[in-house]
């Protein structure tokens, strides 16, 4: 038995079917004898394989082939020679998950990392509309680190949930510049997401 395996980048949407395109040297062995297998619609247009699945963004997918060997070999009548009608059933799961969000201002630019204790699960950088995403994230709860430009301050949100299949949204995360001789004072406030997004409210920073 050959595992035939590949890797392929696919727009997130609604997947209905693919297409196998069935080699020529098709054969089984019965009683000893070598039989040829003779394929001709799956030869000439390949073989449709129903999915039926919606890809998210983000998440990658397993696509498993079932393929019943025992049905899917066929003998045609009294004639000695037998067809391959292949007999598969399609088994699509997600297996892993992602974080993304936006930063503000996006001039922060800031390196993005999945952590747990003082391992780093994934590492993204928000781009020049400060969107970032983290990607091929196992299930479990993660902190997230953001290490921006040297004149932002970096900061971790902690405790971030994430689910095979899902990618969790942090919306916005917002910065502002840090200046010498100005002391900022971190407070939380509630977003549209079950996260937080930290504000800072700075006031002067008297010196003697």
């Amino acid at each position: 038995m050959k595992l035939i395996s590949m890797d392929l980048d696919l727009p997130s949407g609604k997947i209905s079917q693919v297409r196998l395109k069935l080699g020529d040297q098709n054969s089984v062995k019965i009683d000893g004898e070598t039989h040829e297998l003779k394929t001709p619609s799956g030869q000439k247009s390949g073989l449709k394989l129903k999915i039926d699945a919606t890809l998210t963004e983000g998440i990658s997918y397993s696509v498993l082939l079932d393929f019943d060997a025992a049905r899917s070999v066929v003998k045609a009548g009294n004639s000695g020679n037998f067809n391959l009608k292949p007999v598969i059933r399609v088994i699509t799961a997600a297996v892993d998950g992602a974080i993304k969000g936006n930063v503000n201002p996006a001039t922060a630019f800031p390196a993005v990392f999945a952590i747990i204790g003082e391992d780093t699960l994934g590492t993204s950088f928000a781009n020049e509309n400060g969107n970032f995403m983290i990607l091929g994230l196992d299930a479990g709860t993660s902190n997230v680190s953001f290490a921006p430009q040297s004149e932002y301050a970096e900061k971790t949100i902690e405790n971030v949930e994430v689910a095979i299949g899902n990618v969790t949204d942090f919306f916005i995360i917002n910065y502002l510049l840090f200046y010498p001789g100005i002391y900022c004072q971190g407070i939380f406030l509630q977003s549209h997401s079950p996260y937080y997004s930290r504000l800072f409210i700075c006031c002067i920073q008297l010196q003697c």
